[in-house]
């Protein structure tokens, strides 16, 4: 959809990591915890207003990072939601967290603790892992 735009709150807090097929694949600033936030290229606001097609890619997607978070970045649990009230645009949350991490075993929302950023590097090395994985599944299917 060439003329999606991301909201501005989701663009100010994420890095943008790219597009695979409708979905918008970002990650958050915070790099305290692996944070991806994965937003559908449509209005719908509600995750049962998603169009079936749309809500299959969603969970293929979030599916495949929850296991990259787990297995290859070792983190202790994957919280997957569609959860908050701030942004209307319908997104969609990936989050790898470790018992070490600040806001253990607490909630992440809202609780950004400064001075752990993602330098540019990472976020090129997260980009490119994130979607050759998405790209090998789909060649899978």
């Amino acid at each position: 959809m060439e003329s999606f735009i991301v909201h501005p709150t989701l663009a100010a807090d994420c890095h943008v990591l790219g597009t695979w097929r409708e979905l918008r694949l970002l990650l958050h600033r915070d790099a305290h915890v692996r944070w991806f936030i994965l937003v559908p290229e449509t209005d719908a606001t509600e995750w049962h207003e998603l169009p079936a097609p749309l809500r299959d890619q969603l969970l293929t997607a979030s599916s495949m990072l929850g296991a990259m978070l787990k297995h290859d970045d070792g983190c202790d649990k994957v919280n997957i939601a569609a959860i908050g009230n701030m942004v209307p645009q319908f997104h969609f949350h990936v989050i790898g967290r470790w018992k070490t991490d600040p806001y253990w075993p607490g909630v992440v929302w809202g609780r950004v603790e400064p001075g752990c950023v993602y330098g540019d590097g990472e976020v090129l090395e997260l980009k490119a892992k994130v979607l050759a994985s998405l790209l090998g599944m789909a060649g899978s299917e």
